[in-house]
């Protein structure tokens, strides 16, 4: 869309918004010059029959979160229409903004665009900024109250960015610089210690730039949100989807006895293994007990299974072989009294979205161990 497409799209929104088509008169106007050579891209005036001003119906069709009965007569907007809304590149207009504001109280600064993500949405949110996206994405924000309204067309474009933020190869990136939230780092040490190409981690880099999860310094990069960008990869990141999962059962009863034994069969035939879920957490930080061993294993399953005295069930059974769907998963690991498990953070992302009290043992994790 150019920009006049995305003018007439957004305001034919924010008619939809109010409830009250026949009655709103756009008048756009050319844009003057302000101080140093900048000026938003459009200005518009909106006025509002006077006979509807006071009717309930003129926000019926806003959210539970709007205050009702906002007068919109003659109010100005200055509209910057934009295609980039990450944060990073978002704060340019919003301090222009700001600072026309300052001269002209009763105009109010308008971000129009063809998609604001839910992190610009909350930075505009914050500066008390408007924003009309064309998914239908609206918040006005004004002395006397504000409308907010978030679009269900949305979450199709923002489940692409997750996934496209948390692909396979750039999780590698992230559960890096989780594990060590407090370090900069160089991109090729970044590289090295992640094991994946410098070209794409300087790409995952922008885009964690662009959302502001990370900052660039002389010293390097490093993470400056880490609760955030694992709270957001956790909405993405479901253990049960993701990875292969297989059913055994074993006749050992002492449960440090059967991890010892798993851990030792791995060993002996060479394989790569992790414990995780509450397997994992009993010998971290130990609060929900269950009778059930998972762990993460490459190798052959079948010929583990045969060394380790287990029996494939398709119920019923007490240890779980996971094929991991990235060997990123044991990069970062812990070795506890001889037994590997995952990272920390592998071991939240595993345990959050788990039935049968995942989150709870997730959370005293988080609370007690990881402390973002």
């Amino acid at each position: 869309m150019n920009e006049k497409d995305t003018l007439n799209k957004a305001l034919e929104i924010l008619q939809n918004v109010l409830g009250a088509q026949e009655t709103l008169v756009f008048a756009i106007k050319p844009s003057p010059v302000f101080g140093r050579g900048k000026a938003p891209n459009a200005i518009f005036l909106i006025e509002i029959d006077k006979d509807l001003k006071n009717k309930r119906n003129l926000a019926r069709n806003v959210s539970k979160k709007s205050i009702i009965g906002i007068k919109l007569t003659g109010k100005i907007f200055i509209a910057e229409i934009r295609r980039c809304t990450e944060p990073r590149f978002l704060r340019s207009s919003l301090s222009f903004f700001k600072e026309l504001k300052g001269q002209f109280h009763d105009w109010i600064p308008l971000i129009v665009t063809p998609y604001i993500g839910p992190g610009g949405r909350e930075l505009c949110r914050q500066e008390g900024i408007s924003y009309i996206d064309t998914f239908g994405n609206v918040g006005i924000f004004l002395k006397d109250g504000f409308i907010l309204k978030e679009s269900k067309e949305s979450i199709k474009s923002e489940t692409r960015e997750l996934k496209s933020l948390f692909a396979i190869k750039s999780t590698r990136i992230i559960r890096v610089l989780l594990e060590n939230s407090t370090r900069h780092w160089k991109l090729q040490d970044l590289a090295d210690s992640s094991k994946v190409s410098l070209g794409h981690v300087h790409n995952v880099v922008n885009k964690l730039s662009d959302e502001e999860y990370i900052t660039k310094t002389e010293q390097g990069i490093k993470i400056n949100q880490p609760g955030k960008l694992l709270d957001d990869w956790a909405k993405y990141y479901k253990f049960t989807e993701i990875n292969v999962i297989d059913s055994f059962y074993s006749d050992e009863r002492a449960y440090s006895l059967l991890e010892q034994k798993l851990a030792h069969t791995a060993v002996n035939l060479n394989y790569t293994y992790a414990f995780t879920l509450f397997a994992a957490a009993l010998l971290i930080i130990p609060y929900v007990r269950t009778p059930f061993v998972h762990f993460y294993l490459l190798g052959d399953k079948n010929k583990f299974a045969q060394n380790a005295n287990l029996k494939p069930v398709t119920s019923g059974g007490n240890v779980s072989i996971i094929t991991p769907y990235d060997e990123g998963v044991f990069n970062s690991g812990n070795d506890i009294n001889g037994l590997k498990v995952v990272g920390n953070i592998q071991l939240y992302l595993d345990l959050i979205n788990y039935p049968t009290r995942g989150k709870e043992q997730a959370e005293i994790l988080r609370e007690k161990v990881i402390r973002f």
